[in-house]
């Protein structure tokens, strides 16, 4: 799933090779100046730091989308994705909504560029479990949820198991974004981080790569006679 979705993007092109931290930079096809860096984080301390496995950057609008992806598996004749409370996807959600809460300490500034649906970056992607055909050139199959419509649907009861546990199917998911969608979304900067948030995130991200190690992220106010109105990251 990661490396079909790593390596592909459907509208646009690879340019460049591949970095020694797992990067990859797309152009689109039809509007060059449309360039799109998506990074691995997957079992690495990116993920660990931002609960997601793929990151996106838009640098045309300076925004970052990330998405946590999960397997879907076969049950019944439907695909289907379980999980319980305190397992692993619940402390990988747990890690987007704490980068979260600190990312919104950041206020968004006026720029047109800067103009998002939502400002929540975070996204979960559940692919059926199936033996990946390398000539698809296309995004792998599978439901994107938004981090907020996947929380409002978990707590209106939508994913309640028969034994106390969760489990989401293509049957009972409901609204969902395709892989056109999402690509869509991404190329616009329709959602993600602000370009203010981006500035935080984006050095972050950088130190996480470049050092190996998770930081501790606390974002505040300069404050005092001398304030420029900039925000800190500590």
């Amino acid at each position: 799933m990661l490396l079909a979705d790593f390596s592909t993007l459907p509208g646009f092109k690879v340019t460049g090779g591949t970095t020694h931290y797992g990067s990859k930079v797309f152009v689109s096809e039809q509007d060059p100046s449309k360039r799109l860096t998506v990074i691995m984080a997957n079992r690495l301390p990116l993920e660990q730091q931002t609960g997601a496995d793929l990151v996106y950057f838009n640098e045309a609008y300076r925004s970052f989308i990330l998405v946590q992806y999960k397997a879907m598996e076969k049950r019944h004749d439907e695909m289907e994705f379980r999980w319980q409370a305190q397992d692993q996807f619940c402390d990988e959600v747990e890690r987007m909504e704490s980068l979260l809460a600190e990312l919104r300490r950041l206020p968004s500034g006026q720029q047109p560029d800067g103009f998002r649906f939502s400002d929540n970056p975070f996204f979960l992607k559940f692919c059926p479990r199936v033996v990946f055909n390398p000539d698809d050139k296309g995004l792998f199959k599978g439901i994107y949820l938004p981090l907020d419509l996947w929380k409002r649907a978990d707590a209106a009861g939508c994913f309640a198991g028969k034994r106390g546990g969760k489990v989401l199917t293509f049957k009972n998911v409901g609204r969902r974004i395709n892989n056109s969608e999402f690509v869509a979304l991404v190329a616009g900067s329709w959602v993600g981080t602000s370009i203010e948030q981006s500035t935080v995130l984006g050095e972050i991200v950088r130190k996480v790569l470049e050092t190996g190690k998770t930081v501790t992220i606390a974002i505040k106010h300069a404050s005092g006679p001398a304030d420029d109105g900039r925000e800190i990251a500590d």
